[in-house]
C-alpha cells in the first residue's frame, strides 16, 4: 500500500542500447515505473523522447529541474561591460565529462589565441576522467580551476565569465541531447548568456527563453565565426535581457517546497484509504 516515488535525473546510455542487458534493464525499469506512484525527472526531453515512447508510462509526472537550490544567500548578480580589446572569456562549471566539448575549446583556444579565454571549474567526470589532463593541454587561454563549493562559489565565478558553456555531446543521441544541465540555471541566476547546440533540448531551452546563443554543425566553425564578429553592443544586449529575467525561474526553492507538498499529499492519501 506504500506509493513509490521514483526519481530518474538521467537516462544512462545502458538503458537505451538494443543489447540484451539494455533490453532487460528496460524491462526492470517498466516494472518499476508501473509500480510508481509518482515519477519525478528533471527535464522535459526524457518524458517526451524515453519515458513516454519508450517506457509507454502514464503515470503522475513531476518535473524538478537542476535549478538552483538552496537560493536564499544567493549575492545579486555583478554588471559586467566588455572593453574592446580583451578575451571573450567562456566558462564552464560542473561535471566535465563531455570529451568533444574539451576538445572543441581546445581547438578554439588555439585558433583564436588572445581573442578566447577559456575557464573551467569542476571535476573531470565519465570515460574522461583518465585523460582529462592530456585534453587540457598547455594553452595558456584554456585553464582548469579546480573544484568549487557549491553554492558558495558561483556568483565570483560567473561574474568573470561572459559565456556560459553549456554543449554536452558526451551521449549524443539520448541522454546529452535530452537533458537540461545545471549550469544553464547558474548562469541564470547571475545573468550570464548561455551558449548551445541548437538541436539538443538545452539549446531549445536557450532559445526558448532568449538566454544567448545555439550554434548548429560545423560547431568549431560556426563558433569560431561567432567569436571573432561579436560586437560588444550585441552582447551587452543580451546581457541585459539574461539579467531582466527574473532569478525565480532558476531557483530550485518553490519546486522542492511543491514537491514535498506532493509528497505529503501522497502520505496523507495512504492513511485514507
Amino acid at each position: 500500500r506504500i506509493p513509490l516515488v521514483l526519481e530518474l535525473a538521467d537516462i544512462q546510455p545502458a538503458m537505451t542500447g538494443g543489447g540484451v542487458i539494455s533490453i532487460f534493464l528496460r524491462a526492470v525499469e517498466r516494472a518499476v515505473l508501473k509500480r510508481s506512484a509518482l515519477l519525478v525527472t528533471t527535464s522535459p526531453g526524457f518524458v517526451r523522447e524515453y519515458f513516454l515512447p519508450v517506457q509507454g508510462y502514464t503515470g503522475e509526472i513531476f518535473l524538478l529541474e537542476n535549478k538552483v537550490y538552496p537560493s536564499r544567500l544567493l549575492p545579486a548578480p555583478v554588471a559586467v561591460s566588455v572593453s574592446s580589446g580583451r578575451p571573450w572569456v567562456i566558462g564552464c562549471f560542473g561535471a566535465l565529462r563531455c570529451r568533444r566539448s574539451l576538445e572543441l575549446m581546445h581547438s578554439l583556444a588555439s585558433r583564436l589565441g588572445d581573442r578566447v579565454r577559456f575557464v573551467l571549474r569542476g571535476y573531470p567526470s565519465g570515460t574522461i576522467t583518465e585523460e582529462f589532463d592530456s585534453l587540457l593541454g598547455d594553452l595558456p587561454n584554456f585553464q582548469f580551476g579546480g573544484s568549487y563549493f557549491y553554492p558558495d562559489e558561483l556568483a565570483e565565478m560567473y561574474a568573470e565569465i561572459d559565456f556560459n558553456w553549456a554543449f554536452d555531446m558526451s551521449d549524443p543521441g539520448g541522454n546529452s541531447a535530452w537533458l537540461l544541465p545545471n549550469r544553464i540555471y547558474e548562469g541564470g541566476c547571475f545573468g550570464v548568456p548561455a551558449i548551445g547546440a541548437k538541436e539538443a533540448e538545452t539549446g531549445r531551452w536557450i532559445d526558448g527563453h532568449a538566454l544567448g546563443w545555439t550554434f548548429a554543425e560545423p560547431l568549431e566553425e560556426n563558433l569560431a565565426k561567432f567569436f571573432e564578429s561579436l560586437a560588444p553592443a550585441d552582447w551587452e544586449a543580451a546581457k541585459r535581457r539574461c539579467a531582466g529575467h527574473p532569478r525565480e525561474e532558476f531557483t530550485g526553492d518553490a519546486d522542492y517546497a511543491r514537491l514535498a507538498a506532493r509528497l505529503l499529499e501522497l502520505k496523507r492519501e495512504i492513511h485514507s484509504a
